[in-house]
Formats: structure tokens, C-alpha cells, sequence
């Protein structure tokens, strides 16, 4: 447990670690993340674009970064946000109503009524979870990590960083109603990638010196009961993920060498027929 400070003096050139940095400085720095790993396995000339045009946040996107403030700041959630009224937009009623609340919010970021209620009925729903509850009370919040992999710099920054408690990541993902089940989050898991980011958080936290053993998630789904599920990863998980980082890293660094060319690969190899193909092509 904590900092191997042999480790920091050999890296130290690209190892750093930050507390408090503000999300949009993190995003704005160079180094690749995990989301840039994973659209570097669509392609890297997709990987490339989407990072010099980041896509502004869509409604999913805003709900989400509402629930995780709301629930890793239960406090702070409620002094940085005002709760609005009940009122549709798209009437002249609704309209003069939410200006009035514009007006009165003063300091504060007004929110519709939606947007407020779930945020914080999933904050609560995660607080009354006793695993859940463990491990947001016992961790440091958003610190952002950077490091190396190959000759590429990368960051990270898991939600909760338990690595002085018990050795753990832990990573908040909200849900719709019913994929917080175990079989639903591990087929949105795999398809999605998402191992590419316990990878490159477990990497990035161990260059920096410290002991990760485990990797969890906790699932709010984001409509009533608001159930939450914590849910571990094993350790080939971890394995696949950090090997994972590794392949894609090397794919974007070929293609940087190569000098940026656009599209997928040339000379790309004949399409066979995969056993489960042939078999459904099969007929008597």
C-alpha cells in the first residue's frame, strides 16, 4: 500500500498526480484517456478526430455527470445547484415560470426539475447501499493521474480512488431501469470496451506507486426503484484491460509513424467465414 518512491524517481518525468483539478482542464490536456484508447480501436483516424472535436455533452452525457457529482458530493451538489420547478418549457406559463427561477437561484446553476430529483434520488439510493456507502466514504474523489504507456502519455481518473483503504478503483457508471443486472452491465462491458478503462486506471494508479488489487463499479439505474448493484471485475479483467491499453497504444503510435493517414489500414487481409457464421449458413 501507497507510493513506491523508487518507482516515482525513475518515471518522474511523466508520472504526476492532481487533486481538485477542474474536469475541463483534465479534458483539454493532450494525454490519451480511455476513451480516446477505445475509439483508437474503431480506428486511430477516428480516434484522432473525435479529439481534436470533442462532441459537446448531449442530454445523457449532462444527467450523468449530474448523478456522479450528486452522489460523490451530496453536499456540495445541493450549495452548487438549484432545484426547479415542475414546468414545461414549451408553454408561455412554464416559461415565465423558470425565468422567476433563473432570477431567485442567484449564484447558483439552476436545473430543471428532472434533472434535480434523479440526480439526487440516485445519490441517495447509492448512500443507502452498504457497499456502496464503504467505499465513497472512504475514498479520495476524482484525482487525476497521469503516466506512460510505451512511448505515449496517458491520464486517468477513476471516480473514487480507494488504493489507501483497500486497494481498489472504484468507478460510478448510472443506468437505465434494469442494466444495472450483472449479465446486462458485463455485455455493455465488453462491447463497449469498457475494460480499456479499468485497465488504463489500474496502470496509470501502479506506475504512480500505489497497490491496486481490485476494480469495482457501482450501478445506479436512473429511474424508480433506483436500484444500485456494486459489481467487481476479476483479475484477467484487469489483465485484459491493461493488455488491451497496450494494443491500442501501440496501434495509435503506428499510426502517428505512419503519418496520420486517413481511414483504416491498407492492404487489409481477405474476410473469412467464422465457424458461427458457417453454421448458421448451413441447410440440410
Amino acid at each position: 500500500m501507497g507510493k513506491d518512491k523508487e518507482l516515482r524517481s525513475v518515471l518522474k518525468p511523466v508520472l504526476s498526480m492532481h487533486e481538485g483539478m477542474p474536469n475541463e482542464e483534465y479534458h483539454a490536456r493532450s494525454e490519451l484517456s480511455a476513451h480516446n484508447l477505445m475509439d483508437v480501436e474503431v480506428s486511430p483516424a477516428y480516434a484522432d478526430y473525435k479529439k481534436k472535436n470533442p462532441q459537446a455533452p448531449n442530454d445523457a452525457m449532462i444527467m450523468g455527470t449530474l448523478i456522479h457529482e450528486a452522489t460523490e458530493d451530496p453536499e456540495g451538489f445541493h450549495k452548487r445547484y438549484a432545484h426547479g420547478p415542475d414546468v414545461k418549457l414549451n408553454t408561455k406559463a412554464g416559461q415565465e415560470k423558470w425565468k422567476i427561477f433563473q432570477e431567485v437561484s442567484e449564484d447558483k446553476i439552476p436545473l430543471r426539475h428532472h434533472q434535480f430529483l434523479t440526480a439526487e434520488r440516485c445519490s441517495e439510493a447509492a448512500w443507502k447501499h452498504p457497499e456502496a456507502k464503504l467505499f465513497l466514504e472512504h475514498s479520495k474523489k476524482e484525482i487525476s493521474g497521469f503516466g506512460q504507456v510505451l512511448r505515449t502519455p496517458v491520464k486517468a481518473r477513476p471516480d473514487l480512488d480507494c488504493s489507501e483503504f483497500c486497494n481498489d478503483l472504484v468507478d460510478i457508471k448510472s443506468r437505465q431501469l434494469g442494466k444495472g443486472d450483472r449479465d446486462a452491465w458485463l455485455k455493455d462491458f465488453f462491447n463497449y470496451k469498457t475494460f480499456l478503462q479499468a485497465g488504463i486506471q489500474v496502470e496509470v494508479w501502479r506506475q504512480l506507486g500505489f497497490t491496486v488489487h481490485g476494480y469495482y463499479y457501482i450501478l445506479i439505474e436512473t429511474e424508480p426503484p433506483y436500484q444500485v448493484n456494486v459489481l467487481p471485475i476479476d483479475s484477467e479483467w484487469i489483465d485484459i484491460g491493461i493488455g488491451m491499453v497496450t494494443r491500442a497504444v501501440q496501434k495509435w503510435e503506428r499510426y502517428l509513424e505512419q503519418g496520420r493517414p486517413e481511414g483504416y489500414a491498407r492492404n487489409q487481409q481477405p474476410m473469412d467465414v467464422p465457424d458461427w457464421m458457417r453454421r448458421k449458413l448451413e441447410w440440410p
